[in-house]
Parts: structure tokens; sequence; C-alpha cells
């Protein structure tokens, strides 16, 4: 989907959407069970961001590091889940995985 200059695929659209349901949700006080809005609002924008960055992100790869950060963000405050999250980047571009 192409707005402008910018070129959405159907993972953008998602995380778009997600981003802004979460967001409303944080808004008008609604309650997502076990998980933080804050956090699900860092993920959301982390993986925007990395979506963004690097365009060739192998989809398994990618899934399997939101699954993994979003199960730690039960267990983890913002700050390691940040480090967390760019650290498995820069792993995964060290490594040559993604």
């Amino acid at each position: 989907m192409k707005l402008g200059p910018f070129y959405f695929d159907t993972k953008e659209i998602f995380l778009l959407l997600l981003g802004v349901g979460i967001f409303v949700a944080k808004y008008f006080g609604w309650d997502i069970p076990f998980f933080d809005e804050q956090k699900l609002l860092l993920l959301t924008v982390l993986f925007f961001l990395v979506k963004g960055l690097l365009p060739a992100v192998h989809n398994e790869n990618f899934l399997i590091l939101a699954l993994v950060a979003l199960f730690l963000s039960l267990y983890l405050v913002e700050f390691q889940l940040l480090l967390f999250f760019l650290i498995a980047v820069f792993l995964f571009r060290l490594l040559k995985v993604i």
C-alpha cells in the first residue's frame, strides 16, 4: 500500500494499527490483561523502526525476536527490554542472520 512517498507492507500496516490500538487503549484507560501498555508501545515502536531501517529482515527471524520480546515484556522493565532488543538486533546483524 502506497501513501504518498511511503510504501507500507502488510506487516507495517499491522504494526501501525496495533500501535494506534494500544495508544487508544492507554488513552481511555482500558486494561490489556497481563501486559503493560507502555511496554507494548515501546515494542511496537522498536519493531516499526527495525522494519523500516532493515527492510531485508527475514520474517521467521523477526517473528522469533517478536515472540521472545513479547514474552519477556511480562517480566522485564522497559530499559531491560530495550537492551535485550537492541543487543538481539545487533547480534542478528553481526552473525548475518538478518
